[in-house]
């Protein structure tokens, strides 16, 4: 499972990202972790508990870190400098892991073909499941006009 581009954290996780069975054990063993917690902390300082909740929002729910992940991160970040902890238990980035977070979003090839080309293939992906619940879908019958017709008009038909 590669590593996932920071530009997914901008715009929450994409399902076929994470919809694989050990999601949370890949996630955690191949370093997502230490660099989503980096990412949501150069967003605003934050507690551990806020960054729990703020992971599962933004995974929808499906998944929520443990304390037993998130604390002993924290503990490893701030020993190694990149991030401290404020008076008010919060945690904030510092200089060294704001280069930290910089230096992996300059990793990614973060351009337009690549934003676009991942939309197409995730739109591709949602379409298969909606294909599978034709059952569930009558009652958004009429949304889903309305975008088959705008997506008429974007690729010029």
């Amino acid at each position: 499972m590669p590593f996932p581009d920071p530009e997914d954290f901008r715009r929450g996780f994409s399902r076929n990202w994470y919809s694989g069975f050990n999601f949370a054990k890949n996630f955690r063993y191949h370093g997502g972790m230490r660099y989503y917690v980096l990412w949501l902390l150069n967003r605003s300082p934050m507690k551990g508990a806020d960054i729990i909740n703020e992971i599962s929002r933004q995974t929808m729910g499906w998944w929520k870190p443990s304390p037993g992940t998130i604390y002993p991160l924290l503990s490893n970040l701030e020993k190694e400098s990149l991030i401290r902890r404020l008076p008010d238990l919060r945690y904030e980035l510092t200089d060294r892991g704001r280069e930290e977070i910089g230096a992996k979003v300059k990793e990614s090839d973060l351009d337009e073909t690549w934003n676009l080309e991942r939309i197409v293939s995730d739109f591709e992906s949602y379409l298969s499941y909606l294909e599978e619940q034709t059952n569930d879908v009558s009652a958004y019958r009429e949304r889903l006009r309305a975008v088959a017709e705008r997506l008429r008009k974007i690729i010029g038909e």
